[in-house]
């Protein structure tokens, strides 16, 4: 039996086809839930089984198994146990499938494409026999066969003619086919294509040389060898070849690859000039969040053609993810790095930085035997990068090449613990700070089983001072953006940094303070979120029957917070109300945070409950239009003020919950005059208009 979260994420998925935010949400919320449940996985699986070529919900479930492969992947990356709990259950499900032959070479094909969008190893099971092959009339080209090239011939032939000879999407296609294919018969198509003398087939054979996988890598690096060996390379592709050898992890395939520049050198073979680079209008640089990834957007131009250059860096793996992404206008190109700063407050930034930033980015990757992605090589080419070499900067190194470096280190040690200090208020301007915790397996087991607050604070001091050395690198690295694009925190950035690496007590430094505090919150809400059977597909969290909640006790769990049950009702109230939904485990961190000191083991399910009680309570006023300014007008001003209070802290927490698209004018407005009722209460007039206003954009959000 399917779980209904799935049926009802593919049904929503199906319906608002055309509505991006919306099933880019649904997707990430129900990712989240298998997650969380990786026998979910196995369902998906099953269900993609089940269904043939014209099922109308084919698209939503590959768009859903997409997404949760992505989900896994990303888990893993950040050691946390779960992504290799949902892979492996969505690995036993393929094999479970093609074990009892549930999967024909149309299922196959479908998974391996999700698998290599996704750029995980796909599961051996997926690989398509002879039968196979025969049966869905591939006409797979065999190694060895007579008419091997006739048929690779017409392979490609199609393939240029579908993509209009763009040798990116060439190689995408191929990648989504080939975990679906015997080995041999991927080697064929790489070598072969190596030897065809046309551009596009030049430009694919350095695609190959930074595959993710070190079969594909080698196969073409051999494949070059031998074509230069026969003078067959041209100047263009000897040129680019060795721009990647640097690029390349020190293996088979750069072996080959050396052998490659040897006989093309031998032979005469010159190394041609990179093309002329594209015009330089801007260049856009996120902080990096607290997995260590970094997103950079290049706005390019030569003569009437315009495109924007895509970077994805992440510590401890390189260049994640690289693209050049064709514009159609100059207000295209503009529309996309204005959404960009929208939704990440990016910062312009100089091309040194970008210089600087993708050398790091590429030792770090070969430091872990990754090449960077693909399409670097396009990128690099557009922004005259060609030379870019891959520069090992170690922590100190990263901190002494701070502008502001030397000043601070001729300071007195008050003036440097002010600076240090004010990283309390980092989080207020720049909002990808927010991510700033650790969630590894590594960290949750260094809190598991503690009994008093206490034990618990004090093994997760001591767990983050072993990753003394990763936050100092991080906060190195956000420091440079900041620097480089003249932001007043760069100072404060960069003393934080020199601190972190120069051994102040990490209970010393705010912004420390705050990972710490998050890091708990998010292991409590996931905690809670696991042993929830609703999971976070939709807002509503059940207990076992929970027993009302008696007079004055959620006041007695908020003891010292700073907090109240009023000021709870309106941040309940905002996270409910939000049109992008927020998961329980993003704004439960928020309340456990406040709270975790009057917390143990025998009230932290009580807590829970209470708040999804009162969660409920303000579902439940919000469906009419005078359910909010009935419960408001029975509150005394100051805790109506409590109220609006909590509401407008949960507004600002969540801002990208409240997108400029998802919001109008009228949305914006009430929730001004919410934040200024905070400190001069409601009228009874602003009452029954807020409570209104609450009722409509509830009953949007539920039609929607």
């Amino acid at each position: 039996m399917v779980d209904e979260r799935i049926e009802t994420a593919v049904t929503k998925l199906t319906r608002l086809r055309d509505d991006i935010d919306a099933c880019r949400d649904i997707l990430e919320r129900t990712s989240h839930a298998m997650l969380q449940r990786p026998a979910l996985g196995g369902q998906l699986i099953a269900l993609i089984c089940a269904v043939d070529e014209d099922d109308p919900s084919l698209e939503a479930l590959s768009d859903l198994l997409g997404a949760t492969l992505d989900t896994a992947r990303m888990a893993q990356e950040n050691s946390n146990a779960r992504g290799d709990a949902l892979l492996s259950a969505l690995t036993e499900a393929v094999e479970m499938a093609s074990g009892q032959e549930r999967l024909v070479a149309f299922h196959r094909m479908i998974l391996a494409s999700a698998w290599a969008r996704s750029r995980l190893p796909a599961p051996s099971a997926l690989e398509l026999t002879g039968e196979d092959i025969d049966a869905a009339g591939l006409n797979a080209p065999a190694p060895d066969g007579a008419d091997a090239d006739d048929m690779l011939d017409k392979l490609f032939g199609d393939l240029i003619s579908q993509t209009n000879g763009d040798a990116h999407e060439i190689y995408n296609a191929l990648r989504e086919t080939f975990p679906a294919m015997p080995a041999e018969v991927r080697a064929n198509v790489i070598a072969w294509s190596a030897t065809r003398r046309e551009a596009v087939h030049a430009q694919l054979s350095c695609l190959w040389l930074l595959d993710p996988e070190p079969d594909a890598r080698r196969v073409a690096a051999q494949a070059l060898a031998h074509e230069a060996d026969a003078r067959r390379l041209s100047p263009e592709l000897t040129g680019r070849m060795a721009m990647l050898r640097s690029w390349m992890p020190d293996d088979d395939a750069r072996a080959f690859l050396d052998q490659a520049l040897k006989n093309a050198m031998r032979n005469g073979i010159t190394q041609g000039d990179p093309a002329r680079p594209w015009t330089i209008h801007s260049i856009l640089a996120t902080l990096p969040d607290g997995g260590g990834a970094q997103s950079v957007m290049i706005a390019l131009q030569s003569g009437q053609s315009r495109k924007v250059g895509m970077l994805l860096f992440k510590q401890g793996h390189g260049v994640k993810d690289a693209y050049a992404l064709p514009c159609g206008s100059a207000t295209e190109q503009r529309a996309l790095r204005d959404r960009l700063v929208e939704e990440t407050d990016a910062l312009a930034v100089p091309f040194s930085w970008l210089e600087s930033a993708l050398g790091m980015a590429l030792a770090d990757g070969l430091a872990v035997g990754r090449p960077p992605a693909p399409g670097l090589i396009d990128v690099a080419e557009l922004c005259g990068l060609t030379a870019q070499r891959p520069e090992p900067v170690t922590i100190d190194e990263l901190i002494a090449t701070l502008p502001m470096t030397e000043s601070i280190e001729g300071m007195s040690p008050q003036a440097r613990g002010k600076l240090i200090n004010a990283s309390d208020g980092w989080s207020e301007r720049h909002e990808v700070l927010q991510s700033w915790f650790e969630e590894s397996d590594a960290a949750h087991a260094a809190m598991a089983g503690k009994r008093s607050e206490r034990a618990l604070e004090t093994a997760l001091w001591k767990y983050l001072e072993t990753r003394r050395d990763f936050w100092a690198r991080l906060t190195g690295r956000a420091a440079q953006v900041l620097s480089a694009a003249d932001h007043p925190d760069a100072k404060s950035f960069t003393a934080t940094a020199m601190a972190l690496k120069g051994g102040r007590s990490l209970r010393k430094v705010p912004i420390m303070e705050d990972v710490h505090d998050q890091t708990i919150g998010i292991w409590l809400a996931q905690d809670a979120e696991a042993d929830d059977d609703t999971g976070p597909i939709e807002l509503e969290m059940r207990a076992a029957d929970p027993r009302p909640e008696r007079e004055g006790e959620l006041a007695r769990f908020l003891k010292g917070s700073g907090i109240s049950p009023d000021w709870v009702d309106g941040f309940l109230m905002s996270v409910s109300l939000a049109p992008k939904p927020i998961s329980p485990s993003q704004w439960l961190q928020d309340l456990m945070g406040a709270v975790i000191s009057n917390l143990n083991d025998d009230t932290f399910q009580r807590f829970v409950d209470l708040i999804m009680m009162r969660t409920n309570a303000s579902l439940d006023q919000a469906d009419t239009e005078d359910g909010v300014a009935v419960a408001l007008s029975a509150r005394s001003e100051v805790a109506r003020q409590d109220w609006a209070a909590g509401f407008s802290h949960a507004c600002g927490e969540f801002k990208s919950s409240w997108p400029a698209k998802l919001t109008a004018p009228d949305d914006r407005t009430m929730i001004k005059r919410v934040s200024t009722a905070a400190q001069t209460g409601f009228s009874p007039v602003e009452l029954k208009i807020v409570s209104q206003w609450i009722a409509a954009r509830h009953n949007q959000n539920a039609s929607g």
